[in-house]
């Protein structure tokens, strides 16, 4: 018999945060609202989700650029 594998454990550390307030048109509203409940998320949490995906990709460019310089 196998043994169980350890559980996986999540650790959170808290961050400062601050409170921001943007005005979505909408039908984009109501889609974001559409996808985070097809994926058992709040809104909220979706558009953290899709901020921190966006920053993570354009911080490494940025990086990859100061680092081995910009190509065109």
């Amino acid at each position: 018999m196998n043994k169980p594998e350890k559980e996986l454990e999540l650790h959170l550390r808290s961050r400062a945060a601050e409170t921001v307030s943007i005005r979505i048109p909408t039908d984009t509203l109501e889609s974001l609202k559409k996808v985070a409940n097809s994926k058992d998320m709040s809104p909220e949490a979706l558009i953290k989700f899709y901020i921190g995906q966006g920053l993570r990709q354009d911080l490494a460019k940025l990086f990859s650029e100061k680092m081995f310089g910009k190509s065109n």
